[in-house]
C-alpha cells in the first residue's frame, strides 16, 4: 500500500502534491486543481474510457504506470478521500504479482465503476483481445483488486472499449464492442451485474451491421433504471475516422430500445435503422470509410433522466482538423452547434480526442482540451464551456495550468453539483503527470475569458502580428547553401527550415529587419535540432538586441540555455529591427548556431 499525502499537512507535503488554485479571469468559479504524486505510462490516454468514480465523498482515479519494459504499463487505482488523503494499489494477478501489459496507446485504458456494495470492477488494457476484469475484494479498497475474468460470459471474445456506468440499484452496467470477424463486422455489446449474485450476463446487442464497427462512446444510467447509451459507426475492421453518431435509451424492463423520441427500435441496432437515433447524419457525399466528416469521440449529459445534449469533435472538411460540437434535440429533430472553432483560432491549433458534459441545476458544461503545435513542441490546456438558464452563448475559462504535450480528461459531479475532473498528460516532459480537480457551480457569475485569449497564451503573446515574417534577414555566416538567414523567418520548425552559422564562426549574428517601426510585445527565439539531446543543439549564449530611434537596445540575455525556445519581453519598445548576439553557438560537438525561427510579435 502506498500513502498520497496532500499540501494541506505541512509545508513539506507541497514537494509531493501541488495544489493550486486556478481563477483564470474575474468573477469565475476558482477552479482547485492538484497534482497527484504519481507518474503515469505515455499510455495514459484515450477518449472514450471512464476511469474516473465519485462515491459516497471518495474519488477513484484509475491510471496506467510503467511497467516492466518500456512497452509495456501496470494499472493502479487510487482513491481520494473526503480529507484529501490519496491511497492506491496495483491490479493484480491470481498470483499476487501486479498485473503488466503491453502498451497501446488510444486503446488499452481503464474503466472503473463501483457497486452499491462499494466493490470496485476495472475493466482494462484490452483492444481486440480476451477480457482483463479486475474487482476488489474488500468494499472501496483500492489495493484489493484481483483477476476475476474467468468470471465473465463470452470467455475468449475479443473485447475493445469498455465503458462502465454504475446502475440505480447499486448495479453496474458495460458496454464493449466485441469482435464478429468472421461475419464481418464488430458488435457493440451491453453486460450487466448483479451485486445480491456477484455475476455479469450479457443483456443485449446494442448495434450490429455487416461492414461496421461499433465504437462506444458514453454510457449512462438514470434514477429509473433506464440505461443511455451513445456510440458511433465505423467501417469494418476498424478505422480512426467514425460516422453516424447515435443514441438509444435501453430499458431493461422490456429489454428493448427506443430512440429519443420514444419510439420503439429494433435489436440490434443498425446504421440506418428507421428512428431519431442518428445524431450527426451523413452529409452530402459522405460515406462510411470516408476520413471526412468524420465523428471522433462524444460525452451525453442527462438531467432528471432526459438528454440535455451530446458534446462531440467533428472534423468537416480537412482530416485531423476536429472541432468540439453540441448536438441537441428539440422535440422533433437533432441540431448541432459548433463550440470551438479549431481553424478559427489560428495556425497550429487543434482539439485533442478527449472531451465531456456534466449538466446539475442550470448549468451545463462542456470540459475539452486545446493544443498547439508550436515548432514542433505541443501545449495544451484544458477548458470548460459553460451555458446556464437564462443566459445566451457560453462562457470559456481554463481549468488548471497549461501543460506540455497532449491532456486527455473525464469528469463527475458530485451531489453538490461540484465537477470533479480527471487530467491525464501522460508526455509530459519528465514523466506523465495526473491532475485532480474540482469546480464548483455555486458562486458568482462568469465573466469574460475567451478561446482566443487561451490560444494566446499558449503561444505566449498577445497575438499580435509576426513582424518578422514581413522582414528580411541577413547573418555573418550560413553553413550551407539550404541554411541561409532567411530560413529563419519562413515560418517552418523543421530541421530542413533553420539558420545554421558556419563551423569557422564562433560569434555569430543574425539581424531581421521589417518596413516601418512598431511597438514590440515579446521577441520569440526557437533553436535546436530533433536529433539527439536538445539542451546540446539549442543557442547556448546570446543576447537578443531590438533597434530603436535610438540605437540597438538589449532587451535579453542568456547564458547555459537549455530551451529550445526563449520568450523576451521587448517592453512595448517601437522597433524596426532584432538581432542575435551569439557568443556560444551551442554545447554540441559540432558548434554552430542552429535556429527555427525569430519571431518579433507586436504590440496588440
Amino acid at each position: 500500500m502506498s500513502l498520497f499525502t496532500k499540501a494541506v499537512a505541512t509545508a513539506a507535503a507541497v514537494v509531493a502534491v501541488l495544489a493550486t488554485a486556478a481563477p483564470a479571469h474575474a468573477g469565475v468559479h476558482p477552479a482547485t486543481v492538484e497534482t497527484v504524486p504519481v507518474t503515469v505510462d505515455s499510455s495514459n490516454q484515450s477518449g472514450w474510457w471512464n476511469p474516473l468514480a465519485v462515491v459516497d465523498g471518495v474519488t477513484y482515479f484509475a491510471y496506467n504506470v510503467p511497467g516492466s519494459a518500456s512497452d509495456r504499463h501496470q494499472v493502479h487505482l487510487g482513491a481520494r478521500a473526503a480529507d484529501g488523503t490519496w491511497t492506491s494499489g496495483c491490479l493484480r494477478t491470481a498470483a499476487g504479482a501486479c498485473a503488466d501489459f503491453l502498451d497501446d496507446n488510444g486503446h488499452n485504458q481503464p474503466s472503473i465503476a463501483v457497486d452499491g456494495n462499494g466493490m470496485i470492477h476495472a475493466f482494462v488494457s484490452m483492444h481486440h483481445e480476451p477480457w482483463h476484469y479486475f474487482r476488489s475484494t474488500a468494499a472501496g479498497d483500492v489495493t484489493s483488486l484481483v483477476d476475476v475474468s474467468s468470471e465473465m460470459p463470452d470467455a475468449g471474445a475479443a473485447i475493445s472499449y469498455p465503458v462502465t456506468a454504475p446502475g440505480a440499484d447499486g448495479d453496474v452496467w458495460l458496454m464493449v464492442r466485441v469482435g464478429a470477424d468472421p461475419q464481418g463486422r464488430r458488435d457493440g455489446v451491453l453486460y450487466h451485474y448483479d451485486p445480491a449474485t456477484s455475476t455479469w450476463s450479457r443483456e443485449t446487442v446494442i448495434g450490429a451491421a455487416v461492414g461496421h464497427s461499433f465504437y462506444p462512446d458514453d454510457l449512462e444510467v438514470d434514477a429509473a433504471g433506464l440505461v443511455h447509451v451513445l456510440w458511433e459507426w465505423g467501417p469494418w475492421p476498424a478505422d480512426p475516422y467514425r460516422h453516424l453518431g447515435s443514441y438509444a435509451v435501453y430499458d431493461p424492463a422490456a429489454h428493448g430500445f427506443t430512440d429519443i423520441g420514444g419510439s420503439a427500435l429494433p435489436t440490434p441496432i443498425r446504421p440506418d435503422t428507421a428512428g431519431a437515433v442518428v445524431w450527426r447524419p451523413y452529409a452530402a457525399g459522405e460515406g462510411i470509410g470516408d476520413a471526412v466528416p468524420a465523428v471522433q469521440t462524444a460525452k451525453m449529459s442527462l438531467v432528471d433522466g432526459e438528454l440535455v445534449g451530446i458534446a462531440y469533435r467533428y472534423a468537416s472538411d480537412t482530416e485531423n482538423d476536429f472541432d468540439v460540437m453540441w448536438a441537441t434535440w428539440d422535440g422533433s429533430a437533432w441540431s448541432s452547434e459548433t463550440l470551438i472553432d479549431a481553424t478559427a483560432l489560428g495556425s497550429g491549433v487543434s482539439t485533442i480526442a478527449a472531451l465531456d458534459t456534466t449538466s446539475f441545476g442550470s448549468k451545463t458544461r462542456v470540459y475539452a482540451v486545446v493544443a498547439l503545435q508550436d515548432c514542433g513542441v505541443v501545449k495544451s490546456q484544458a477548458v470548460m464551456l459553460e451555458s446556464a438558464d437564462g443566459r445566451t452563448g457560453w462562457s470559456v475559462e481554463p481549468v488548471g495550468d497549461a501543460l506540455t504535450g497532449q491532456q486527455r480528461l473525464r469528469a463527475a459531479t458530485t451531489d453538490a453539483g461540484t465537477d470533479v475532473l480527471y487530467l491525464s498528460a501522460p508526455a509530459t516532459p519528465g514523466g506523465g503527470t495526473l491532475r485532480y480537480a474540482e469546480v464548483p457551480r455555486s458562486g458568482q457569475k462568469r465573466e469574460g475569458g475567451s478561446l482566443a485569449d487561451i490560444v494566446s497564451a499558449l503561444r505566449g503573446d498577445s497575438g499580435g502580428v509576426n513582424l518578422a515574417r514581413t522582414g528580411t534577414a541577413t547573418a555573418s555566416s550560413q553553413l550551407r547553401a539550404d541554411t541561409a538567414a532567411e530560413k529563419a523567418i519562413d515560418g517552418g520548425c523543421s530541421d530542413a527550415s533553420r539558420w545554421i552559422s558556419a563551423a569557422s564562426d564562433t560569434q555569430p549574428t543574425i539581424t531581421v529587419e521589417w518596413d516601418g517601426a512598431a511597438a514590440l510585445d515579446v521577441v520569440r527565439v526557437r533553436s535546436g535540432y530533433s536529433v539527439g539531446p536538445a539542451a546540446a543543439s539549442v543557442l547556448r549564449d546570446f543576447t537578443v538586441q531590438v533597434r530603436t530611434s535610438g540605437g540597438w537596445v538589449p532587451i535579453g540575455s542568456f547564458d547555459d540555455n537549455t530551451l529550445n525556445t526563449v520568450v523576451v519581453d521587448a517592453q512595448g519598445l517601437t522597433a524596426d529591427a532584432v538581432r542575435l548576439l551569439i557568443t556560444d553557438p551551442s554545447a554540441s560537438d559540432t558548434d554552430v548556431a542552429r535556429v527555427y525561427e525569430i519571431e518579433a510579435i507586436a504590440a496588440p
